[in-house]
Parts: structure tokens; C-alpha cells; sequence
């Protein structure tokens, strides 16, 4: 449901808009929630650079979240979602598909196990459990690849259902920061109510506007009546999603032959001492205090053999910083073409790995195809390209069988 700024403006500034406000403030899925259905039929196709998603929601069904949560990763627009109030279960999901989650001053995140209801014999039931599991790890994996913590993790912390604050969601890598207090006017394109309808359904919402956030379902009813959350152990500060970098690459500067061997000698090392071997021993011999007097088989160096040691061994230096640095960067993209985490989180997993080398077997293990990376399917198939292709699906093949005229007007 499209609300424009003015009456004048009209379809022109909708044309020009590159920005949509999406407005996500129901139950998701059920009855009378808002379902899959209704996100692709009035989100999918907007033609925007920007999707702002405004989360407001005690969740609900979890296979629509996460079928929304594709929806939004397979949309070409960045998508910003903004926890306005509540991101809690399923709601939790679909906030992970921003490239940036900007958490409101006072609002909450919550993340649980999914859970539903089975119906039928052990085998059914079983079959059913098997699926609940199954969901769960898959909502894990998405916590995981955007806040660098194991899926185990957080599977244990989602089997605790875990809330938290705004502070603590940013703490845990859930979100990226907090909106500021003079964060204002931001909403400036399109605005957007999935499933927003007739007014019969308004006058629904109003009476039962009450029961729409009920959280007695829970645990907790909110962060003020749960424990404090867990924070996952390897975490750093979420980095802002700003989509790709681009950095210039250079080649590594190494070191010569016959500076390794200069290297060797000066330093009374054996030839095949390497160059971790040769700036320990530079380092340990520029940590000695100045002898007195020079001792038996002490090498004295002139300034210009110093200085030339001590630029080798800068150059060194910066010569493994860079190859270091690189090797993250390709583990990263590794992770980006192959859809284990998203682009947006590139610069986040590369600080990371600088940060806890640990961090790399974390990377590692997320699952290939958590973020789609190809185009997963289209729609659309007019009658006539059908007819073209099964000439029996024609209505004039139809009617001239019967004798009657071949052209159908109607």
C-alpha cells in the first residue's frame, strides 16, 4: 500500500524515488499476520537503489520469516532495517537480511528455537521434529555468518531464548549500531504496508490491536523480565555495512637473496635461517644494551650496515603485513561468492580475522548457499508465449475444432 507525499507531487516523485520505507509492524504469517505472500506481491517488485525496513514484531510462523529473509537478500536494493520497536522471533530472522540493522534507542531483539505443533502418528510427529531441528540450525547459520560466532552457539543460545536490548544486540553482532537521537526524516521515499488492505481488515487490526504483541507465549516477556543474554565470546565491534571496498593491491615486497644471506652473516646465523629467524635475532640484538667494549666475535656495524639491517627488516615487515591482509581478503570473498556470508559484511569478517586469527575456522564452517548468490527462479508467462510452445493451450485451436470461428474476441 503505496501513501505518497503529495497530492501534487503524485506519480512523479513516486517515479523518481529510489528509497522505499517498508513497514513490517504485525505478527508474521498465520491467519491474520502478514505472510510471504503479501511481502513479495508489494515489496519484491520495487524498483528501488534502497529498501529501509522497519521492524516492529513479536514474530510468528517461522518458515514465512525465513522466506521473507530470502526475499530480501535476492532483492537488488540494499536493505537497512531499522528495529523500530521489536524484532523478536521470526521478526529476529528477517532482520538479519539487512546489509545494515540499526537498532531503535529503547527497542529489543529476540531470538528462540522455532517451535509449532504436530498433529498425527509418531512417525508424523517425528518427521515434524526432524524439520523443527533442521529450521533452527538453518537460523543459527544466519545469526552466525552475520555476527562471526559458531552455529552451535547459537543454537544453545537460541534453546535459552535469549532478548536483548539495543546496546546488547550491537554488543552480540546482531546489529551495527544504534540509531542516533537527531537520526530524523530519514523516511523519504515510498511507503510501504504489506498486506495493508481493505477496511474491513483495518477495523480487525483495531480490535485486536491489543493481542498483537502478546508475548505470554514466551518465556520472557520482554527484556525486562529475561536474564541477560549471552555475548558470544569472539566478537569485535560490528563494523557499518557499506556494501563492497575497492583496494588497491600491490605486490609483496621480499627480500633479495643476497640480502638474506648480508642478513645471515651480520647476524652470526646458519645459511638456512629464515626470515622469522632473522628478525628475531635483529630484534634481540637491538633490545641488548651497548657492550663496553667490543667481546670476541662480536660484529660491529657500521651506521650504514644499521641503517640498511633496519630497512631491510621494515620492508619485511610490511612485506608479511601485506600477504597477511591479502590471504584474509581472499578467504572473505571466498565466503561472498560462495554465499556464506553476505557482501556487506565483507569488511566486518576481514576486521575480524585481523583481529582473532581464530575467527578464520569460524568462517570456515558456515554453510556454502546461506546467501543466495544466483538468481533462484522468475515468473511471468503470458498466454501467447505458451501457445507458441503447446499449441493445445490456444483457445482458437479449441474453437475451431468445433466448426466455430477460429478468432476469439472477449
Amino acid at each position: 500500500m503505496l501513501a505518497l507525499a503529495t497530492e501534487e507531487d503524485g506519480e512523479e516523485a513516486a517515479a523518481e524515488s529510489t528509497s522505499a520505507d517498508v513497514y513490517v509492524y504485525e505478527t508474521i504469517g498465520g491467519w491474520f499476520g502478514m505472510t510471504a505472500d503479501d511481502f513479495v506481491r508489494d515489496v519484491a517488485s520495487l524498483d528501488v537503489d534502497q529498501i529501509v525496513l522497519h521492524l516492529n514484531s513479536p514474530g510468528g510462523d517461522a518458515f514465512e520469516g525465513v522466506a521473507i529473509a530470502n526475499v530480501l537478500r535476492a532483492h537488488r536494493a540494499r536493505v537497512v532495517v531499522r528495529v523500530d520497536g521489536m524484532a523478536a522471533s521470526a521478526a529476529s530472522v528477517i532482520a538479519m537480511a539487512g546489509d545494515e540493522v540499526v537498532m531503535g534507542i529503547g527497542s529489543q531483539m529476540m531470538v528462540h528455537d522455532a517451535w509449532g505443533y504436530a498433529v498425527g502418528n509418531a512417525a508424523e510427529v517425528e518427521r515434524y521434529l526432524r524439520r523443527l531441528h533442521a529450521t533452527s540450525d538453518s537460523i543459527a547459520s544466519t545469526y552466525a555468518a552475520r555476527t562471526g560466532g559458531s552455529t552451535e552457539e547459537w543454537r544453545a543460545i537460541m534453546q535459552a531464548e535469549s532478548w536483548y536490548t539495543a546496546e546488547e544486540a550491537v554488543a552480540a553482532g546482531l546489529a551495527d549500531r544504534i540509531a542516533a537521537a537527531d537520526e530524523t526524516g530519514t523516511a523519504q521515499g515510498e511507503q510501504v504496508t504489506p498486506g495493508g488492505s481493505s477496511a474491513f481488515w483495518d477495523l480487525w487490526d483495531s480490535l485486536a490491536d491489543q493481542a498483537r504483541h502478546d508475548l505470554s507465549i514466551y518465556t520472557y516477556a520482554g527484556r525486562e523480565h529475561a536474564p541477560a543474554p549471552r555475548i558470544p565470546a569472539r566478537q569485535t565491534p560490528a563494523a557499518s555495512a557499506s556494501g563492497t571496498t575497492t583496494q588497491e593491491r600491490s605486490p609483496a615486497v621480499a627480500f633479495s637473496d643476497e640480502q638474506l644471506t648480508t642478513m645471515r652473516q651480520q647476524l652470526g646465523l646458519a645459511s638456512d635461517a629464515d626470515e622469522g629467524a632473522i628478525l628475531a635475532a635483529l630484534a634481540e640484538r637491538l633490545a641488548e644494551p651497548p657492550a663496553p667494549r667490543t667481546a670476541p666475535g662480536t660484529v660491529t656495524l657500521d651506521e650504514a650496515q644499521h641503517a640498511q639491517l633496519l630497512n631491510d627488516a621494515r620492508d619485511g615487515r610490511e612485506a608479511r603485513a601485506q600477504q597477511l591482509t591479502e590471504r584474509r581478503e581472499r578467504l572473505v570473498q571466498a565466503a561472498v561468492d560462495d554465499g556464506r556470508i553476505p557482501p556487506a559484511r565483507r569488511d566486518h569478517w576481514i576486521a575480524q580475522l585481523a583481529a582473532d586469527p581464530g575467527a578464520e575456522s569460524t568462517l570456515a564452517d558456515l554453510r556454502p548457499g546461506l546467501v543466495p548468490v544466483k538468481e533462484i527462479g522468475y515468473a511471468g508467462t503470458s498466454k501467447n508465449e505458451v501457445a507458441e510452445t503447446d499449441p493445445a493451450a490456444s483457445d482458437d485451436y479449441w474453437f475451431a475444432g468445433v466448426g466455430a470461428p477460429a478468432k476469439v474476441e472477449g
